[in-house]
């Protein structure tokens, strides 16, 4: 699946979805699967689920460009999701995550980072590091970025 494609069917799903309180994270394709990642405020049930897969089935059998997916799973994206959008960093703030940024260096070496989200702006995220600093990453430099979980 190309970008465009991906961006296509995300514009497609997501003001249907979020008729109902779901926003629409992630779209991946595997062969002739479709699987839409979602996330609900208060939480995803398995009725959730069913419910989008209800809306999204009849729009894959007849768009032709998602004819070719013949299977549709929709699931959430789990403890361990990507942080990608300024919606993703906005939902966790207060958390703290683990975010590899891309080096301005000539060797092109990731810097790795880890603090608790303070603040989010459309371009950028606020991190308070252990040692009581605030540093701002641009989102577009995010590498990956994940909560960081302790276990």
């Amino acid at each position: 699946m190309t970008v465009t494609e991906k961006n296509t069917i995300i514009e497609m799903l997501t003001p249907m979805l979020e008729l109902d309180g779901i926003e629409l994270v992630d779209v991946e394709a595997h062969r002739q699967t479709l699987r839409l990642l979602i996330h609900k405020p208060e939480g995803l049930s398995v009725v959730d689920c069913q419910a989008v897969n209800h809306v999204v089935r009849p729009i894959l059998e007849v768009h032709e460009q998602l004819a070719g997916y013949t299977q549709l799973e929709v699931a959430s994206p789990g403890i361990d999701r990507p942080l990608q959008t300024a919606r993703d960093f906005q939902r966790n703030c207060g958390r703290t995550v683990q975010i590899e940024v891309a080096s301005e260096s000539e060797n092109g070496q990731e810097r790795p980072l880890r603090g608790v989200i303070v603040e989010v702006h459309p371009e950028r995220v606020i991190l308070a590091q252990a040692g009581g600093e605030n540093i701002s990453v641009q989102i577009s430099q995010i590498r990956k970025a994940h909560i960081h979980l302790k276990w």
